[in-house]
């Protein structure tokens, strides 16, 4: 089913709670390209698109760059590499999908620079709506970290380039920093509201942190690693059971990663072979970074087969590349001759332009997954299990390696090395989107039964619905039971109270990277808490007129929350405590009064 047709406010801002969803479903089987609903006629769609043709090839022909700027977004590069004007031809264009993308530092300009870049890339005009989560913040708190207001537009540049009738749905979480667990929990309740009011058909997030980056985190220092990073889980799962395909940037910076809250730049300094999060999650597509060699000399309209991203001299940003040490390898990546021995899920899965970093390449993949989508008729679901399956094919299904001879390594870090079919450095390599995009939507259509992504995250769903306890189940009256349940979007502290926003860690870290210098470490800066899953919890039982709202403590760092429940004056009888939140319903009993069989 493709996303509803979204009614705006004012302004172009989606307030998400306080404005309607209308717009009747469209079919599952794909409709002709000349009667997709809210989309100006195939006919239409066509001559503008020859058009951003025909202007392309006339400049190849004067000789002239296909850059508006260098070194930023090559739009016409593109259309030329990944072949996409032959699916346009065919009324392909991303006509009724809707693309969201997730940035964290909104620029007021969007849409006045769209407008300029569409123009000077003779692109017709994008269709983008921005949308606000209503979650309190500190107008006054600082961004230290991912502060570049042209990330909405490189993401927005991007995806309209290849889906130039798209829907694009701008999504900007109110906390700036995305590392550790400062801002992702804001970034994954973002993906379940998309997922669960089903507002886009594809996710992608030009986000990125490392693994590492879970440990010692002081705004949650009780959680851990591997209890951190899972507990971002239930977004990416929703996304899947839902058939919403997630893609991640894969990373700049090679295979390595800063250390612990220490990022003084974007990648340094570096601390050695780290894997990244969460594009080490099976659930989303990791997207690492080619360099386009355009032309039309051959088939797949290059001159020359794309080169990997990587740093000239082993000092600068590079694709990057990994294995998880906390996620195992799945399934879809058994039998991978160049994983043989590795028991880790590797990044990445497939590899686009990242002449402007791999915050290119990850929306620049979600255009193409909205061509596929436009194709198929309805959502794609997760597709890494499919990109497995035609990855061997090659050419054949629009894959196109990245060759031998290039590393990712940077920052003195040794990394991984290309390679033919996958390789850790590239994935299956990078695509042509003629053969690619029907390849791709065959394959998913083959899926059935419990192999099926969004089958097997619905399970994993369950069981995470499932992972609750109390501490006792027969109690006298006047005990106190205490009920855990787990599974929950991480929280942050109480809304009123205060937290440390962007770096600082304790104990500080040595020489130059301490929480006093430089302009990335603020202990001082504070923003509002805020509890990004409203949990709530209820008691019920024969004995009770009517449920008991119930007090709930967290979601802590691991995303667990506690429910206490005070059994004085309760009767005889067996009780349930129902914990919601916004994906996850929980339900555990208890009795009091003695012992109750059956």
């Amino acid at each position: 089913m493709l996303a509803r047709t979204l009614l705006i406010a004012s302004a172009g801002t989606l307030l998400i709670g306080t404005t309607a969803l209308a717009g009747p479903a469209l079919a599952s089987a794909p409709a002709p390209a000349g009667q997709c609903q809210g989309a100006p006629p195939a006919a239409t769609r066509i001559a503008a698109t020859t058009a951003t043709y025909n202007a392309i090839e006339a400049k190849i022909a004067a000789g002239q760059s296909l850059r508006l700027r260098d070194p930023d977004p090559t739009a016409q590069e593109d259309i030329i590499d990944y072949g996409v004007n032959d699916l346009w031809q065919q009324g392909i264009d991303g006509a009724c999908v809707t693309v969201a993308y997730i940035v964290t530092n909104p620029d007021p300009g969007l849409q006045a620079s769209m407008a300029s870049y569409d123009a000077a890339m003779d692109l017709p005009p994008a269709n983008i709506t921005e949308m606000a989560l209503p979650a309190p913040t500190n107008p006054t708190a600082t961004c230290q970290v991912e502060c570049s207001p042209g990330e909405d537009r490189l993401d927005a540049e991007a995806i309209h380039s290849m889906a130039p009738y798209a829907n694009i749905l701008f999504v900007s979480p109110p906390v700036p920093e995305t590392v550790g667990m400062q801002g992702w929990p804001q970034v994954a309740q973002a993906i379940e509201m998309i997922a669960n009011e089903h507002l886009a058909d594809v996710i992608t997030v030009s986000l990125g942190d490392g693994e590492n980056d879970f440990i010692n985190d002081p705004t949650n220092p009780t959680a851990t690693q591997q209890a951190a990073i899972h507990s971002l889980d239930p977004a990416f799962l929703d996304a899947a059971a839902h058939n919403i395909p997630v893609s991640f940037a894969a990373g700049d910076c090679g295979p390595t990663d800063p250390p612990v809250l220490g990022d003084t730049g974007q990648c340094t300094p570096a601390i050695g072979l780290t894997a990244g999060h969460p594009v080490d999650s099976p659930w989303v597509t990791a997207v690492g970074g080619t360099i386009p060699n355009p032309g039309l000399a051959t088939p797949t309209g290059r001159t020359a087969p794309d080169a990997l991203w990587t740093a000239p001299n082993n000092d600068s940003d590079a694709e990057s590349a990994g294995i998880s040490t906390v996620y195992p390898k799945p399934w879809w990546q058994r039998g991978i001759p160049a994983l043989r021995g590795i028991t880790g899920r590797a990044f990445p899965d497939i590899s686009m332009d990242a002449s402007d970093g791999t915050s290119q390449a990850s929306p620049t993949f979600a255009g193409v997954l909205a061509l596929a989508t436009q194709l198929r008729g309805r959502d794609l679901g997760t597709v890494n299990p499919a990109l497995a399956a035609i990855g061997p094919r090659g050419a054949a299904a629009g894959i196109i390696d990245v060759p031998a001879g290039y590393t990712d390594s940077a920052y003195g870090v040794t990394g991984y090395a290309t390679g033919p079919g996958y390789s850790i450095a590239a994935g299956w390599g990078t695509i042509y989107a003629p053969a690619f995009v029907p390849a791709l939507v065959r394959q998913i259509n083959r899926q059935h039964g419990a192999l099926q992504p969004s089958r097997m995250a619905q399970r994993e769903l369950n069981r995470l619905e499932s992972n609750i306890s109390e501490s006792a189940y027969n109690v006298a009256s006047g005990q106190t039971v205490t009920v855990t349940g787990h599974g929950y979007i991480p929280g942050r502290t109480p809304n009123g109270t205060t937290i440390l926003d962007g770096f600082g860690v304790y104990p500080p870290l040595p020489g130059q990277y301490g929480v006093s210098s430089g302009p990335y470490a603020d202990p001082t800066s504070t923003v509002p808490g805020q509890t990004w899953d409203d949990v709530t919890a209820t008691l019920t039982g024969s004995q009770l007129a009517s449920p008991q709202s119930l007090s709930v403590s967290g979601p802590d760092g691991n995303g667990t929350v506690t429910v206490s429940v005070d059994t004085t004056g309760l009767a005889p009888g067996s009780y349930t405590v129902t914990i919601n939140g916004m994906l996850l319903t929980q339900t555990i009993s208890f009795h009091v009064g003695g012992f109750s069989f059956g």
